[in-house]
């Protein structure tokens, strides 16, 4: 079940970049996704004081608020709900167990809301053991306020019974806890490298 409509993922774009012309970069080869997006997806909110999470029936998007270049957006179908606590470590510590077993294409997890922020972001580049990875950041032990992992697994994973898809979770201002899954991926949004000059 891969689901129709489209991704938006910016991760890779955060990998060591060129700061001098990040921002150029990114807002030519990612802006007009991010704004489609955006304008497609009209939903409920569920933004803490680090990420904001749209969700809606026409898709979900998540953007960091301290670095608004960090987006993940998806028209696909996802399913929202509240779990306990106990669940969201579950999920927590779930999540990087694939990371760390190679079945997770990234993680991200937020863990304070202090600038800078405790953040980990970790990126695998294939599939292969030993495969090279690109982290920032470190895994801590406690409850993230936000996490994300993109699953990219080769037999259906036990927190989306799915083998690829993303998992969110997202802890909010109130103290409950938010889980959206989406199983399968999208088609890249098609305009990603943005308009020949």
């Amino acid at each position: 079940m891969t689901g129709l409509g489209f991704e938006v993922n910016t991760d890779i774009a955060l990998i060591d970049p060129n700061w001098d012309e990040f921002a150029t970069l990114h807002d030519r080869r990612y802006g007009l996704a991010i704004a489609y997006i955006k304008n497609v997806v009209k939903g409920r909110s569920y933004e803490n004081k680090v990420m904001d999470v749209v969700a809606g029936d026409n898709g979900f998007y998540v953007q960091s608020k301290n670095f608004p270049a960090a987006f993940y957006g998806d028209t696909g179908e996802a399913e929202l709900s509240f779990i306990t606590e106990a669940e969201a470590q579950a999920v927590a510590w779930e999540a990087v167990a694939a990371y760390r077993a190679n079945e997770a294409q990234s993680l991200t997890c937020v863990y304070s809301e202090v600038t800078p922020a405790d953040v980990f972001f970790g990126y695998r580049f294939d599939n292969s053991e030993g495969a090279d990875r690109y982290e920032l950041g470190h895994l801590r032990s406690n409850l993230p306020l936000h996490l994300r992992v993109m699953l990219d697994a080769p037999e259906e994973n036990s927190l989306l019974k799915h083998r690829q898809g993303v998992v969110i979770y997202q802890r909010t201002p109130s103290g409950q806890h938010l889980l959206l899954k989406a199983p399968g991926r999208r088609q890249p949004f098609p305009l990603l490298d943005g308009f020949i000059e």
